[in-house]
Order: structure tokens, then C-alpha cells, then sequence
């Protein structure tokens, strides 16, 4: 998201970040000198934007708020582009998690160590709780976050399905739910050859290739959680105004297993 954000604010022309930004009627943003040059050099009858050819018929306009952005990225270009890896500073959060027992579907076995569950194929738990996932295969972490910066990584299986992030408290556990953030779930899943965030409307993020360990950040005061492809060091994916009236709780998500298919685990990482 950082890096979409700096390039955003760089003229396609020069590639440097706006100066006296204009704004021309097919949607385009360069720099006036860019643009000037470009008008001079090719000795057009008409403004032609250099991007996508189209003949503008209006003046081009000055567009202050980019020329903002752009001062802005210049200013605070190393916390941007911090913003970008996992830190020694996030480092310092991370969480021994356990799963909760107590919330897991019926379908999920856990280890003895409540560190990795994979799902079954049959009903390992037939006792109902007030607590428990009945429809998703689902589970939450031990912990329960009121305030404060966590971290947590989480090794999940390579070309699986599965969603990882955190939910509100109080989310329905006895209907399937779409994993959404207006239903008060901040996840990313894993689905075939895409990663999809919960924001609502639902976008949809190029697959990883190998991406086989995902750290979490969550930061209660900032509502905001990040996700991290931790081999590479690299975000995934930034989601902000998250809902802090209530307790956060960590939140798994595990496909069921097909025919001569036994489910990937997910581990919880030391």
C-alpha cells in the first residue's frame, strides 16, 4: 500500500515526485514543466496527454493536493518506507498466542501444545458451548486485545486456503459469516490464485508465490492491523479503522479437507 502510495505522487514523465502538479481533462497528472516540454518538443496543434494520447479540450487545471502528497512522501519517505518491512520495533510485540480450545469448530483437531490445528473430516468435539464456531471451521487465539501493539506470525499451508487476522468479540460463531469488516472481521484469505482482504467493497491482491509464513501487527490505539509475507520480508496488505469499542481476538480460518486430502495445519510460530 506504502509503495502504491509513493508512486502515486510521481509524474509518469520525469518520475520524480509532482512539482506544480496540473491536472488535465482525461484524468492525467504530470508537472507543468514536464508538460510544457513535452507540448514544446512535439510542436502539437493540441494538448495530447502523454500517457493515453487523448486531446484535451479544457485548460489544464493545477492540482494542489497532489503537490501536497508529494511534500508530504518527501518529508516522511523513511517511516513510509519503514511502514514497508517488519521492523525491530514490531519485533518487540511479538506474542506467545495459544488457540482457544473452547471456540473451535467441532471439525478442527488442535495440538496438545494449542499451537497448530488442522481440520478433520469428521466431528472430533460434539459438545455445543456459547463460544464455539458450529458452521465455520474456525478458531480464535487465546488472547484478547483491548489496547496496545501485538505481533504474531503464523505458518500456513502452500496452495491451501485459509484467512488469518483478527474479529470482534462479538461476532456470530453459530452462523457462517462473510469475513468481512462491516460484519467486524479484519482478515486476509487466501482462495485459489488471489489473496482477498476483508475491506468492504472486496478487492483482491495477486497471489504469493511460496509464501508460506504471515506475520500480524495489530495496533489497537491506531485501528489498524498489517499483514506480512515474512520470508520476504515484505507487506502484504494495510488495513486501518478498525473497531476498537470492544475486544479484538485473533482469528483462524481452515478450508475443509477433500476427497484423499487430510488439510493443511496452520502453526503458530515461536
Amino acid at each position: 500500500m506504502a509503495e502504491s502510495i509513493q508512486e502515486e505522487a510521481k509524474c509518469p514523465v520525469c518520475l520524480e515526485f509532482f512539482y506544480k502538479p496540473v491536472l488535465l481533462s482525461c484524468g492525467h497528472t504530470f508537472c507543468f514543466n514536464c508538460m510544457k516540454n513535452w507540448f514544446r518538443e512535439r510542436r502539437f496543434t493540441n494538448l495530447t496527454c502523454p500517457l493515453c494520447r487523448e486531446v484535451n479540450e479544457q485548460p489544464p487545471k493545477e492540482e494542489w493536493r497532489m503537490e501536497g502528497l508529494s511534500i508530504l512522501i518527501m518529508q516522511h519517505g523513511p517511516l513510509l518506507e519503514q511502514s514497508l518491512h517488519i521492523s525491530d520495533a514490531i519485533l518487540r510485540f511479538q506474542e506467545h498466542m495459544t488457540l482457544d480450545a473452547a471456540t473451535a469448530n467441532p471439525f478442527l483437531v488442535l495440538s496438545d501444545d494449542l499451537r497448530t490445528v488442522h481440520c478433520g473430516k469428521i466431528c472430533h468435539n460434539q459438545l455445543e458451548g456459547p463460544e464455539r464456531f458450529t458452521h465455520m471451521t474456525s478458531v480464535l487465539g487465546s488472547s484478547c486485545f483491548h489496547s496496545g501493539r501485538h505481533y504474531w506470525e503464523v505458518e500456513v499451508g502452500e496452495g491451501k486456503e485459509w484467512a488469518l487476522g483478527v474479529c470482534k468479540e462479538s461476532v456470530n460463531r453459530k452462523e457462517k459469516s462473510v469475513l468481512s469488516s462491516e460484519l467486524g472481521f479484519w482478515v486476509i484469505s487466501m482462495k485459489g490464485n488471489a489473496i482477498y482482504p476483508s475491506s468492504f467493497p472486496q478487492t483482491s491482491l495477486p497471489r504469493i508465490p511460496d509464501l508460506d509464513r504471515v506475520g500480524i501487527f495489530l495496533d489497537v490505539e491506531m485501528g489498524e492491523i498489517k499483514f506480512f509475507d515474512v520470508r520476504n520480508d515484505a507487506l502484504i496488505y494495510m488495513q486501518s479503522y478498525l473497531s476498537s469499542l470492544e475486544p479484538l481476538r485473533p482469528f483462524f480460518y481452515l478450508e475443509q479437507p477433500g476427497e484423499g486430502d487430510n488439510g493443511a495445519p496452520l502453526r503458530l510460530c515461536p
